[in-house]
């Protein structure tokens, strides 16, 4: 590993524990310039050893109120240091004013930027940012502006962060003796949409957004997602709207808050769940029931043919058998990444582990897996049916037997789709959808090639299939923004 990758991989880990020891506070007293918090680690370098001399710079997100940016200064810096023609250099990392960490180490000699070609500071680049390209303030994340500064092709180069006009994800690079600019980039998004395939012939509709779900009933088709996404976020103008026409045109529907997941019980009642609540009996022209509230948020869910609802948060299972009139609740052994719940109401987790667990009386008892070197990517249970993929294929067995049946597929599944009675599969890479047999082990059929697309959901009705699609992000070059 080189110098560049060893210093990065050991900035995330940093960033990580600045983040866990920060605290909230309105005081902005600690905060610095780059060129100020240059200063401070730059002395202490030289103690260390008088031949150092800078190579990089970076200012770290963290929770601790103040400008975050807005005045070129932040609470936390890194900073790296080099002795040239050696291999040695030290990590020195900066929080309100006070290093609270000094780490040497040996690498490869990496680039050095003499103090002296440093004519501009965070504070100036910033201005120049915002005069030329009306550079606004991350929200998402990399909160506010932050501020890098390192040799690129010979030059010192100072970059600004934060978003454009549109909240996009920018850079905006100088020259650190002159101020000219030398890169104005910005994240774009490009596809994105719901996609319907029908005899071969595919359509693109909602073209741009990021469509999360999407749930098709007996005559009614539910999508939802966010309007206006972003690279960070895609709860900027969230949305779930339903059709009644095959696509053709679409209503809004009533809901609190972005929503996570949404079903049809068989009654075609759409039910949906958003960050803490689960809502039943939505229309066009009401919102709902509330069903359920939960202080923490919803990890993940799941329902069964006959409408049983099982409900992970915070390490707490939360079931129904009735609709949810009455819920019951159960605490996990184990971390789980998946709850799912039978017909009979049984209770089956997939531990994070990858163990797969079922809830027996009071007891959480381990389901063997078919062979003793598989471990389950994904797992889902249809009817009273527990269905596995793994690097060897797709195993069925029926949850109260122990007989594992295994169904041939072409390509590795790790991830599976559920809808109703109705399994899908991505395959490694997420390049392949794959329909599964629920109610017999047919082979399973690929029914769409998923190459360049970030596919999220998949539904079909009737002899169409609706892929949800979000856009993926690309940097492209900024025009500079004309005065208001």
């Amino acid at each position: 590993m080189n110098f560049i990758k060893k210093i990065c991989c050991f900035l995330v880990v940093c960033l990580v524990f600045v983040t866990l020891i920060s605290r909230e506070t309105n005081a902005s007293e600690g905060e610095v310039t780059l060129k100020e918090a240059i200063n401070i680690g730059l002395q202490r370098a030289k103690e260390w050893n008088v031949n150092a001399v800078l190579s990089s710079v970076n200012s770290v997100d963290e929770k601790m109120g103040g400008s975050r940016g807005e005045t070129g200064k932040r609470f936390n810096w890194f900073m790296f240091f080099v002795v040239p023609g050696t291999d040695d250099y030290v990590i020195i990392g900066i929080s309100e004013k006070k290093i609270w960490l000094f780490k040497p180490g040996k690498q490869t000699e990496g680039p050095t930027i003499p103090y002296d070609e440093i004519k501009l500071d965070s504070s100036d680049v910033l201005q120049l940012a915002k005069a030329k390209y009306g550079l606004k303030p991350g929200k998402d994340w990399a909160t506010g502006y932050h501020f890098t500064l390192d040799r690129i092709d010979g030059k010192p180069i100072i970059t600004v962060v934060g978003t454009d006009r549109d909240s996009r994800f920018t850079r905006i690079s100088f020259n650190a003796q002159n101020g000219d600019v030398v890169s104005a980039i910005h994240k774009l998004p490009y596809g994105g949409g719901l996609i319907s395939r029908r005899n071969a012939t595919e359509n693109l509709t909602k073209k741009g957004m990021a469509i999360t779900g999407v749930v098709a009933g007996n005559n009614k088709l539910v999508v939802w997602g966010d309007k206006k996404t972003t690279q960070f976020s895609t709860t900027k103008q969230p949305f779930i709207e339903w059709s009644q026409n095959n696509g053709e045109t679409w209503t809004e529907l009533q809901v609190n808050n972005y929503v996570t997941h949404a079903w049809f019980d068989k009654n075609d009642q759409l039910f949906a769940a958003t960050e803490k609540e689960l809502w039943a009996g939505i229309t066009s022209k009401s919102k709902g029931t509330k069903i359920l509230s939960l202080d923490d948020p919803i990890d993940n869910i799941d329902y069964s043919l006959n409408n049983h609802i099982a409900v992970l948060s915070s390490g707490n299972i939360y079931y129904t058998t009735n609709q949810g009139e009455s819920w019951e609740q159960a605490s996990v052994p184990k971390p789980f990444n998946v709850v799912q719940i039978s017909n009979n109401g049984d209770l089956v987790g997939l531990t994070e582990e990858r163990k797969i667990l079922q809830k027996i009386n009071d007891e959480w008892k381990q389901i063997p897996m078919p062979n003793s070197n598989d471990e389950p990517h994904d797992m889902k249970v249809i009817n009273n049916r527990l269905f596995i993929s793994t690097q060897n294929g797709i195993w069925i067995r029926d949850l109260q037997e122990k007989d594992w049946r295994k169904i041939k597929v072409d390509e590795e599944v790790v991830q599976f789709i559920k809808k109703g009675e109705k399994l899908f599969g991505y395959t490694h890479r997420d390049e392949a959808i794959y329909t599964i047999h629920t109610k017999d082990e047919g082979k399973p059929e690929k029914v769409f090639d998923a190459v360049d697309l970030i596919v999220l959901d998949v539904d079909m009705m009737r002899d169409t299939l609706w892929i949800a699609t979000i856009p993926n992000y690309s940097w492209e070059e900024m025009t500079i923004e004309q005065s208001q």
